[in-house]
C-alpha cells in the first residue's frame, strides 16, 4: 500500500502528519509513505534529517488584499497542483491524507483531480482554509474535537482525537517537595508576545512566589531575549529553542503555560497536566481560543487573554496556583478527559479500510 501524507507550515500539521505515517508503517511494515509539505514551512527543516520520503512545494495562502498579490498567489498555486499531479503520477498512491496547512490544498485538489480516495484531518475545533475547500470530495473527515464534527456532513466525520508521535503514560500525581515545575510552550515557532507576557509575570510575582523552575520552549528568535529576561530573577530557568521529547517535558510539569494549538491543546490533555492557555489574539475565527475552551469547560485549564493586561493577569494566575496543588492535580485529571490516545491507530484504521475497499473495486 502507498501513501501520501501531505500537512506542514507550522508544527501543529507537520506532527499529526508524521503520527499517523509512522502508525501505519508500524501496524503494516510494507506500507509505503511520502510526506509532502512546503519549502518554507517547519518541515523543510525537519524532514530532511528524518530519513522519511518527501516532496516539497512552494505555496503559500492568499497574500495580501490586494489583486496583483492575489493572482500571483493564484498562479503558484495552479503550479503547486501540477507538481502534486506529478508526484502522483510517479508515486502512484492508493490513498492521499491531507493534515492541514498550506500543503494540504494543492495536493487534496490533486488527489480529486486523480480520483484517488481522499481523507482529511482537522486538528482545531474551527477548520482551517484548506480542509473548508476539500471536505465535499473527501472520502472520511477525522477531526480532532467533537466540536469539530459540526462543521461537516455527519456521515463523512469520524472523532479519532489528534495523533501524536508518542504515548503517553499520564502520572497524576501530587507535586512532591521542591520548585513548582512550570513549562512554557509557544509552540514550535514561538510567540513572541507570550514569550514576553511570561518573563514580565514571573518579574511580578517573583518576590511572591519564591519557589519555581520552569522550562521555556522560546522558538528560535527569541531564545536570546528571553535567556536575559530571566537573569537575575530568583528561580532555576531552562531556556530552549524547541523541544524535542515534548513527552518527557509534560511529565515533568506541575503547570503548563502555552498557546493554544490544537496539538499543545491534545498534548497537555493527554499528559493530564494542568494549563494555562494563553490564545493567539489575531485569528480571524478564534481558533486558538475555542481550542483552550475544550479544556476550560472541563475545569481543566485557565484561559488569559493576550492583551495588554496578559503578563499582570499570568502573575495572578500563576500565584494562585502556586499555592495550590490539590487544584493542579484536579485539573490534569479534569483535562485528561478530552484525551483520545488512540488516535492514531484509529486514524490508520480508517486509511487501511479505505484503500483496501479501492482495491477490492
Amino acid at each position: 500500500m502507498k501513501v501520501v501524507v501531505a500537512g506542514g507550515g507550522t508544527g501543529g500539521h507537520l506532527f499529526p502528519a508524521v503520527a499517523l505515517g509512522e502508525e501505519m508503517t508500524r501496524e503494516r511494515p510494507e506500507t509505503e509513505v511520502l510526506y509532502v509539505g512546503t519549502s518554507t514551512g517547519i518541515e523543510a527543516r525537519w524532514l530532511p534529517g528524518s530519513g522519511y520520503r518527501y516532496e516539497l512545494f512552494h505555496v503559500h495562502g492568499l497574500r495580501g488584499r490586494g489583486l496583483g498579490s492575489r493572482l500571483k498567489s493564484l498562479v503558484e498555486f495552479a503550479r503547486a497542483v501540477s507538481l502534486a499531479r506529478s508526484v502522483i503520477e510517479r508515486f502512484k498512491p492508493d490513498l492521499i491524507v491531507c493534515a492541514g496547512g498550506y500543503a494540504s490544498a494543492p495536493i487534496g485538489v490533486a488527489a480529486i483531480l486523480g480520483r484517488i480516495p481522499l481523507v482529511l484531518m482537522e486538528q482545531n475545533t474551527r477548520p482551517g482554509l484548506s480542509n473548508r475547500m476539500l471536505w465535499r470530495f473527501a472520502r472520511k473527515i477525522c477531526v480532532g474535537f467533537e466540536e469539530t464534527a459540526s462543521w461537516f456532513s455527519s456521515s463523512k466525520v469520524a472523532t479519532t482525537g489528534n495523533p501524536v508521535r508518542f504515548s503517553f503514560d499520564p502520572t497524576l500525581r501530587p507535586r512532591i517537595e521542591g520548585p513548582l515545575q512550570i513549562l512554557v510552550l509557544g509552540g514550535s515557532s514561538g510567540a513572541h508576545r507570550l514569550n514576553i507576557g511570561v518573563v514580565e509575570a514571573f518579574k511580578i510575582c517573583a518576590n511572591r512566589v519564591i519557589n519555581l523552575a520552569v522550562v521555556h520552549q522560546t522558538g528560535e528568535a527569541d531564545e536570546e531575549l528571553v535567556r536575559a529576561g530571566y537573569r537575575g530573577l530568583p528561580l532555576k530557568a531552562e531556556v530552549t529553542p524547541f523541544i524535542d521529547n515534548i513527552a518527557d517535558a509534560l511529565k515533568g510539569a506541575d503547570l503548563v503555560i502555552a498557546r493554544a494549538g490544537a496539538m499543545a491543546v491534545t498534548e497537555i490533555a493527554l499528559a493530564a497536566r494542568a494549563a494555562i492557555f494563553v490564545p493567539y489574539p489575531f485569528h480571524q475565527d478564534r481558533q486558538q481560543e475555542h481550542n483552550a475552551r475544550v479544556i476550560e469547560r472541563l475545569g481543566g485549564a485557565v484561559i488569559v487573554q493576550d492583551d495588554i493586561h496578559l503578563a499582570q493577569n499570568l502573575a495572578r494566575e500563576i500565584e494562585r496556583l502556586s499555592t495550590d496543588s490539590a487544584s493542579l492535580l484536579a485539573m490534569g485529571q479534569k483535562a485528561h478527559q478530552a484525551a483520545r490516545p488512540n488516535a492514531a491507530r484509529d486514524i490508520a484504521d480508517i486509511c487501511f479500510k479505505l484503500a483496501e475497499s479501492r482495491v477490492a473495486a
